[in-house]
């Protein structure tokens, strides 16, 4: 399986050497590293973050050949990316890194699928009564790029998700995916940023009579955590259900409700 996570990797690494060697441990791994035992230990928890050049140190002491110390090195930048194209970049890099399967690949589709926020309303536009879904109307639609569409249009197809029709016509299929790959997790975080930001953009460019938004603070006994999610859930289905019965459908909407802890956690 694509790996899109340095830490997996080093995970891997260790237990692969644990398994060769019944004396190798965590701490045997952070002294050839020279570091401490804790610190590698934050490091595979995702408490701590590695800079390029600590993952060409990492390298060396783990003896690491070309291939893979590249693969490695650029496993860790993806992670620290700050731009979808920086993403886009290094993403494609790594998968020329490393020998390609149809899952592999699929792997990697799932991951931009989720991660970037146009792959849904893409699909929901088949959904509309828009003329026309060209790569340029969709890419004006969204105030996207129309390579970003293209590529979106072709990643959607090989995931089964939309289809052409005899006339040329994207249209949804009824195909779903289901996995238990740990990389959606991370997908799900950039795709939620994402969308709060654009949230946060409809505050000054859509009018009331275009969007709702409400908040409530208050004080609340965590136990009843469950009961409050049990709630949400049957807002999102009863709207979900309302969209879904509806006809003459123009535009894509996207609800996002948060139900967070504000204040830190007390001791």
């Amino acid at each position: 399986m694509l790996k899109l996570s340095y830490r997996e990797l080093l995970k891997e690494e260790l237990a692969k050497r644990i398994a060769s060697n019944s004396n190798y441990s965590l701490r045997a791994m952070a002294l050839q590293l020279k570091i401490s035992a804790s610190m590698l230990s934050a490091i595979l928890n995702g408490k701590r973050n590695l800079s390029p050049k600590s993952a060409l140190d990492i390298s060396k002491a783990l003896k690491f050949d070309k291939k893979k110390t590249e693969y490695f090195v650029t496993l860790v930048q993806f992670e620290g990316a700050k731009t979808d194209d920086a993403r886009s970049f290094l993403q494609e890099k790594i998968m020329a890194l490393t020998p390609r399967s149809q899952d592999q690949q699929l792997d990697v589709d799932i991951f931009n699928m989720i991660a970037e926020w146009y792959h849904v309303p893409i699909l929901q536009m088949t959904h509309t009564t828009q003329p026309d879904l060209s790569d340029e109307a969709i890419a004006k639609h969204l105030g996207i790029t129309k390579a970003k569409v293209t590529k979106a249009l072709e990643r959607l197809r090989r995931l089964e998700l939309l289809k052409q029709d005899e006339n040329g016509v994207w249209r949804a299929s009824k195909s779903t995916i289901v996995t238990s790959s740990p990389i959606p997790n991370k997908a799900l975080r950039h795709f939620h940023s994402q969308m709060l930001g654009k949230a946060i953009t409809s505050l000054e460019t859509q009018g009331n009579h275009e969007k709702f938004v409400g908040s409530e603070t208050f004080a609340f006994n965590e136990t009843d955590l469950q009961k409050a999610n049990d709630i949400l859930e049957e807002c999102f289905a009863k709207i979900v259900r309302l969209a879904g019965n509806q006809k003459d459908k123009k535009n894509v909407y996207h609800l996002g409700i948060q139900l967070f802890r504000i204040n830190e956690v007390q001791s």
